[in-house]
């Protein structure tokens, strides 16, 4: 009975409007269209699914003149998402338009990953206009260039239309449609694509940043996170449909695939990154398999996905996903309750894309609605995720370093319980060896002194604490060295005591020793910077003059020599005595080149003075 009415109804279609246009008789608008910029439609669409071979245009207008259609559920926000389902989804939609109408409109079905969409477009009665997209059409081929499948249709005013909307999917089949006026829908825009920039500004970002640390650190769980967001990133291209505007403008295959086999993939890497981020917590629970096991399922969905089935893997990936995120929650909060470095933003990260998968996973499968929040609930709770999980990544190194420093400090602790415990029995032996110590100190000291002491008498006069012969030595090499390389010359001046020997048999040898020591003083003073006196015998001196280099330098030497030693000196006795001294000198070079010979010239000049003093005397 059906049947023959059907092809009555065929039959007057034909009859009235011819088998082209498949006129109908004019009925009353679901909608009349206002002058608003933006026209939902979703909720005034009437319903028809089928399973099985695809419908035809006739087929469907036939099926819908026998009220096969469901009518329109108006104000249901939720009345165009059918989950995942192979069913072939026909929509129609009678409208009227009021006179002074912008002609041009867009028609907008704001779902990417449609893999079919037909656009059927009638205008008071006349032929259908036929337009379609889908993300098996390369971008590039689309009627419209948009991320979402748009049609660019021509309205008149003070017109009647009917509407038809094809719409198949292996994946969630969802079609929120709205009319858009161009200006309208390009604003519309520019607010999407900035959020999405945002977003995938971060996502490169939270990549480059991670991947730095791999590099920095050579941990593999950065690089796993690294591969966790590109994936990720190649999944929400798919869903928000930037995957065929910008990847693979020419390849649909490769389109389709990016949301069921980015979001596969993502899982995959995820599964891995929790297991390596949780550490011990999945062998406390005794469930060290089970990340290593949902990664595999992830594995064996991307694989479904490429060469089997979209549609189970579509379904696999959602189920999955939940599964997942509610394993990963659980250990989070165990790890949480064990205070496992980053495991309150850990946790906190897995709430976010828990929820955002819940959501997404129940639009999917035609539980809720399609809106702003459901459509894109995956990306707001990945971005919520990846910014959590990057402070997971900082407080685990956080947590590794106090942890670290927790263990060296209590490390020290044991060990300061450990010599507190043998103190008892070791107090006779640390006081013993405190003692030997402090001896020991005691004695590197004195030793030290002793060989500072030994050093200064090797190379000084034990009386008058004037160089001896051998620092004579080593100065005299050094102002020869040093004249040579400058071309001068230097003097050097011997000088003895008169009459020494009646000094020490007249008031003895301590008064001999005061005698030197004045002299050795009154010496001193009239040394020039940089010139060496050393005390080489009993009562016999040597100066060494760098800066005089000529004979009338040399005799004012000796006479400053002679004006400031000449003069009394006073015994602790009391008693003064009257000091006599002879000079002689030699300069180098132009007296001799050699030490030995300066002091044997100056020598024999300073007894030949010492004999001029005495035939004066």
């Amino acid at each position: 009975m059906v049947i023959i009415r059907g092809w009555l109804g065929f039959v007057i279609l034909a009859l009235l409007g011819g088998s082209m246009s498949f006129a109908q008789e004019p009925k009353s608008p679901d909608l009349e269209i206002s002058q608003q910029v933006q026209q939902p439609l979703s909720s005034h669409f009437s319903v028809y699914r089928h399973a099985g071979e695809p419908l035809t245009l006739e087929q469907a207008i036939r099926l819908d003149a026998e009220q096969a259609f469901e009518p329109p559920q108006v104000g249901s926000v939720s009345s165009t998402n059918f989950g995942l389902t192979r069913d072939e989804i026909w929509l129609r939609l009678h409208f009227s338009t009021p006179p002074n109408l912008p002609q041009r409109w867009l028609l907008e079905v704001a779902h990417a990953s449609l893999d079919r969409v037909d656009l059927y477009l009638s205008a008071n009665n006349q032929a259908y206009q036929h337009q379609y997209s889908g993300d098996l059409i390369p971008f590039s081929q689309r009627p419209f260039q948009h991320r979402y499948h748009v049609f660019d249709v021509s309205l008149q005013p003070a017109s009647h239309y009917t509407l038809y909307l094809r719409v198949v999917s292996e994946g969630t089949l969802s079609a929120p449609v709205t009319l858009w006026q161009p200006d309208a829908l390009w604003q519309q825009d520019q607010l999407s694509y900035s959020l999405l920039s945002a977003y995938y500004g971060l996502l490169v970002a939270l990549l480059v940043y991670n991947l730095f640390l791999f590099l920095s650190l050579r941990d593999p769980l950065y690089l796993t996170y690294v591969a966790f967001i590109s994936t990720l990133a190649v999944g929400q291209a798919g869903l928000a449909g930037f995957s065929g505007q910008f990847l693979w403008p020419d390849n649909a295959y490769l389109t389709n695939l990016s949301p069921t086999g980015g979001v596969s993939l993502a899982g995959f890497f995820g599964a891995l990154f929790v297991q390596g981020f949780l550490g011990s917590t999945p062998r406390r629970l005794r469930l060290g398999w089970l990340m290593p096991l949902i990664s595999g399922g992830y594995a064996l969905v991307f694989l479904t996905a490429l060469f089997w089935s979209y549609y189970l893997a579509a379904v696999a990936v959602n189920l999955l996903s939940l599964v997942f995120v509610l394993a990963a929650l659980l250990m989070g909060a165990v790890s949480l309750y064990h205070r496992q470095p980053g495991a309150r933003y850990f946790v906190l990260a897995w709430v976010a894309l828990l929820t955002g998968v819940l959501v997404i996973s129940l639009h999917n499968l035609g539980v809720l609605p399609s809106n702003f929040l459901t459509s894109n609930a995956l990306l707001i709770g990945s971005a919520l995720e990846m910014l959590l999980l990057a402070l997971a990544l900082a407080d685990r190194i956080n947590g590794i370093q106090k942890a670290r420093d927790e263990a060296q400090a209590q490390a020290i602790r044991l060990r300061q319980e450990m010599v507190e415990a043998l103190e008892e029995k070791e107090r006779y032996l640390e006081m013993r060896v405190a003692e030997r110590t402090e001896a020991l100190e005691q004695a590197n000291q004195e030793l030290q002194k002793n060989h500072q002491l030994m050093e200064h008498q090797a190379h000084h006069d034990a009386l008058t604490g004037l160089a001896n012969r051998k620092r004579l030595n080593q100065s005299f090499k050094k102002v020869q060295q040093q004249a040579d390389l400058q071309n001068t010359g230097f003097t050097v001046v011997v000088a003895d005591l008169d009459k020494f020997k009646q000094i020490n048999d007249t008031w003895g040898h301590q008064a001999g020793d005061e005698v030197l020591m004045t002299l050795a003083q009154r010496l001193q003073a009239c040394m020039t910077p940089g010139g060496t006196l050393a005390r080489v015998g009993g009562d016999e001196f040597v100066i060494l003059l760098p800066d005089t280099q000529n004979h009338q330098a040399a005799e004012n030497f000796c006479q400053q020599v002679f004006d400031k030693v000449l003069q009394p000196v006073l015994l602790s006795q009391g008693t003064r005595i009257n000091p006599g001294i002879s000079l002689g000198y030699a300069i180098y070079p132009i007296d001799a080149t050699d030490m030995d010979q300066l002091l044997n010239l100056a020598d024999q000049a300073m007894y030949q003075n010492k004999q001029e003093r005495a035939e004066e005397c």
